[in-house]
C-alpha cells in the first residue's frame, strides 16, 4: 500500500506586497540612524578637540568665519557659504598657531531646472612666521599633476629628482623656492607623510580633505616647523628679518 501525500501550494493571494509606506518608513529610520551616528561621532571629535585645546592652554571657538577669509590660495576663495568651525588658537613652540575645520559650498545644475549643492570639507592648520615671505606652495604629485606637466604646465624643478617626482612646487620666485627647499629639507619631506602646504604672507599653513584630528594636526605642524627651521638665515635677512642666534622653527 502506497502512502499518500499532498503538496501544499502557496496561493497567490497569500503573498502580501511591501507597501510604499513601509519602504518610506524604513528609509526614514535608516536616514535618522545614520544622522544620529554621524552627529554622535562629530560630538566625540569636538569633545576631543576641546580637551586638546584645554591641555595646551589654547582657545576653542565652535565657529569663527573670519578664519575662512584670512588666506587667498587653495582651498580658500572658492565657492560660497565659507565657514570655519572647531577653531583652535594659541601658541605652538612659541609661535601663534591656529587649526580649524573649513568648508564651502559649490552648486551645479541637475539638468532639470534645479541645482545640486556639494559641501567641501578641509582641515587647515597654520603657524605665524616672524616676517612676511614670498609665496611658495608644495603639493603632493598625482596623476592629474603629472598630466599637466606632460601638457607643458610644468612646475618648478629642483635638484632632487625624487622630490620632483613626489611633489609639485609653485612659486613666483624660483630662487626663493630653491633657497627654502634645501637638500636637507627635501629629504625630510620625502621621509614624512605627504600633504599640501604653503607659505602665504606671514603664515605657513597646510590643508587636507576631511576633518581635523589631533594626531594628524600634530604631525603636520611638526613638519611645517621643521621646514621653517630649515630656512637659511640669509633668506630671513633678505626678507627683512634678522634671525640672529634665535631658532626660528621647531628644532630648537
Amino acid at each position: 500500500m502506497h502512502g499518500s501525500h499532498s503538496t501544499a501550494r502557496l496561493r497567490p493571494e497569500t503573498v502580501q506586497p511591501v507597501g510604499v509606506g513601509a519602504v518610506l518608513v524604513l528609509g526614514i529610520a535608516v536616514a535618522c540612524t545614520l544622522f544620529y551616528l554621524k552627529w554622535r561621532s562629530e560630538q566625540k571629535r569636538r569633545d576631543l578637540l576641546v580637551q586638546w585645546a584645554a591641555a595646551n592652554k589654547w582657545s576653542f571657538a565652535a565657529r569663527d568665519d573670519s578664519w575662512a577669509e584670512r588666506w587667498q590660495g587653495t582651498p580658500f576663495g572658492e565657492g560660497s557659504s565659507r565657514h570655519a568651525r572647531n577653531v583652535l588658537t594659541g601658541q605652538w613652540k612659541g609661535r601663534p598657531f591656529s587649526s580649524f575645520d573649513y568648508s564651502y559650498e559649490t552648486y551645479s545644475s541637475n539638468g532639470k531646472g534645479g541645482t545640486t549643492t556639494e559641501t567641501h570639507y578641509f582641515a587647515v592648520s597654520a603657524v605665524t612666521l616672524p616676517t612676511y615671505l614670498p609665496s611658495l606652495q608644495v603639493t603632493p604629485a598625482n596623476l592629474l599633476s603629472r598630466l599637466g606637466n606632460a601638457l607643458g604646465l610644468s612646475d618648478i624643478e629642483l635638484e632632487s629628482e625624487d622630490f620632483n617626482r613626489a611633489f609639485r612646487v609653485h612659486a613666483n620666485d624660483p630662487k626663493f623656492a630653491s633657497d627654502v627647499l634645501t637638500a636637507r629639507t627635501m629629504q625630510m619631506l620625502l621621509g614624512r607623510p605627504r600633504f599640501s602646504w604653503r607659505i602665504e604672507g606671514g603664515d605657513i599653513l597646510c590643508w587636507h580633505d576631511g576633518e581635523q584630528h589631533p594626531a594628524e594636526v600634530t604631525a603636520r605642524v611638526a613638519t611645517l616647523l621643521d621646514v621653517v627651521a630649515g630656512i637659511p638665515s640669509f633668506v630671513w635677512h633678505d626678507n627683512g628679518y634678522d634671525a640672529g642666534s634665535t631658532a626660528v622653527g621647531g628644532t630648537s
